[in-house]
């Protein structure tokens, strides 16, 4: 019997695309899933959910909820964590501080300024996470969403001997856009590229049924393409002769220029909070019988309809049938020639033989690679400061980071998201 743990699976996101793949997975019938979330109201709200999917899908999972992990993790073949630290409110706090220090910061999530407050506090939970995976499920396999992924992973990486994958839709998502500006079906594109989470670069685009080389098509149609998104990218495209992928936003926390392009409103926090609400109100419909959970059977999640979805990879490795991923976030092993062997990267996956791989890339262009590697070193440092709670190593992160334009204002800024998060970042005030 399959054993999976699902930690952070009280989110409303996370945990219903989840559950609704779960339940459309033939491989998990049967299985133990088990629901982890610190918030009790949100792993009874979900387990609720997971009852009436497994009504109503037969699917015969012995279900478990918990707010206390190492409860759940003995034994576990896979582990699924997708957590945040007071993710709204301390997101926000560090793009109103990433301005007020003048930072061109376009979303302060998972680069820049924001980028490294946001580390500081998601390595240490995800660490201890990690360290009892270790211990209690040694040969567990761990699948993580937790941001910022980059960073995460290879903290995972460094510090524990947890087998572990980074999983981010944002490379699927590029090849679905890409399949309808250029009238390709989705499955047809062959979009290979490598990096760093929210940071990779496309080396090449063929189409899988003729081998035609689909980027100088893509050069051509990109003006066509949604420029709120895709405008900055294009100029990079331009400008580089490279394609970055996951849309202007995130390419645009690394690069310091991309604010001229882009701005700095940010994340729509209270579009958030409202689509949040609402997501609430359907999942205690859900749980309590009122409402249908039938329409989350008609079809997958948007992770599985995008060829990415975490029990695709799960039912692969169980039947150690091959199939091929739009991208893994794991160590480089070579992957990628031109960036450190020992970095973390994105680089597209494949699962064979009931094991999982990435691969072969060949060489970065030399100006993008330049920048891969400059985020790599930013991120060498930001993890060892979260580590250690050394506010040396973290305002280095801060002095060689392309978004920061004086010593004096990353000093000033260092101090004020230590102060703001002072309860979630207690390495750094001992």
């Amino acid at each position: 019997m399959t054993k999976i743990v699902a930690i952070g699976a009280g989110s409303l996101v996370f945990g219903v695309e989840l559950l609704r793949d779960i339940y459309q997975t033939p491989e998990l019938r049967g299985a133990e899933f088990w629901i982890v979330d610190r918030d009790p109201a949100a792993a009874q709200r979900m387990g609720g959910l997971a009852a009436k999917l497994n009504e109503a899908s037969g699917w015969d999972v012995t279900l478990r909820t918990t707010t206390e992990r190492i409860e759940a993790l003995p034994d576990a073949d896979y582990v699924i964590t997708s957590i945040a630290v007071d993710r709204d409110s301390t997101w926000e706090i560090d793009h109103k501080l990433a301005l007020k220090h003048g930072f061109p910061s376009v979303l302060s999530e998972n680069g820049g300024p924001g980028g490294l407050s946001h580390t500081l506090r998601s390595i240490p939970p995800m660490l201890a996470i990690a360290k009892d995976v270790e211990r209690m499920a040694p040969d567990a396999l761990l699948l993580n969403y937790t941001n910022p992924e980059n960073r995460v992973c290879l903290a995972i990486h460094r510090y524990t001997k947890v087998r572990s994958i980074g999983l981010c839709h944002g490379v699927a998502e590029t090849i679905e856009m890409v399949g309808e500006l250029l009238d390709v079906p989705r499955d047809d594109v062959d979009l290979r590229g490598a990096g760093t989470n929210h940071f990779v670069w496309t080396t090449s685009l063929t189409e899988r049924s003729t081998g035609r080389d689909l980027l100088p098509l893509l050069r051509e149609r990109l003006p066509h393409a949604d420029q709120e998104k895709w405008g900055f990218c294009a100029w990079l495209f331009d400008r580089f002769g490279v394609f970055p992928t996951t849309g202007d936003n995130h390419v645009g926390e690394y690069i310091s220029y991309a604010a001229e392009f882009i701005g700095t409103k940010g994340y729509n926090f209270g579009a958030y909070a409202r689509n949040r609400g609402l997501g609430q109100a359907n999942v205690d419909a859900w749980a309590a019988g009122t409402k249908p959970v039938a329409s989350l059977l008609r079809q997958p999640s948007r992770e599985s309809r995008l060829g990415h979805g975490v029990t695709q990879i799960i039912a692969a490795l169980i039947n150690g049938t091959t199939i091929r991923r739009p991208s893994f976030i794991i160590p480089n092993c070579g992957y990628v020639e031109n960036l450190p062997e020992d970095a973390v990267v994105e680089v597209p996956g494949i699962i064979e033989n009931g094991d999982y791989r990435g691969m072969q890339i060949g060489r970065l262009a030399a100006p993008v690679a330049a920048m891969v590697q400059r985020e790599i070193a930013i991120e060498e440092l930001a993890v060892e400061a979260a580590v250690t709670g050394s506010r040396d190593l973290a305002l280095q992160a801060l002095l060689i980071d392309p978004c920061v334009h004086s010593a004096s204002a990353a000093d000033a800024f260092l101090k004020d998201i230590l102060t703001a998060h002072r309860e979630h970042l207690p390495a750094f005030w001992i």
